[in-house]
């Protein structure tokens, strides 16, 4: 009788482990092509990160540069800038 306690208990634990593995399978499937290609997706995305840092590169402002000529020029006091 104790050897059928046994042989149950390993069977049902058997039978678990075996459910587990046959809905693991599919998920390790889907996600092995991500895994793969991780390294090539960090590297598009950085890529992409620099392509956004460098359009947003802070440029001269024309407006600040043509008030500087025209203080220079007028030779009146500035009280904004």
């Amino acid at each position: 009788m104790n050897n059928n306690l046994s042989i149950t208990k390993i069977i049902t634990t058997l039978s678990k482990t075996l459910n587990i593995a046959n809905q693991m399978v599919p998920l390790y499937k889907q996600v092995k092509p991500l895994i793969i290609k991780s390294n090539e997706i960090l590297a598009n995305a950085n890529s992409f990160k620099k392509k956004i840092n460098s359009q947003y590169t802070p440029q001269k402002n024309k407006t600040n540069t043509q008030q500087q000529s025209n203080n220079i020029t007028n030779n009146l006091p500035t009280f904004f800038q």
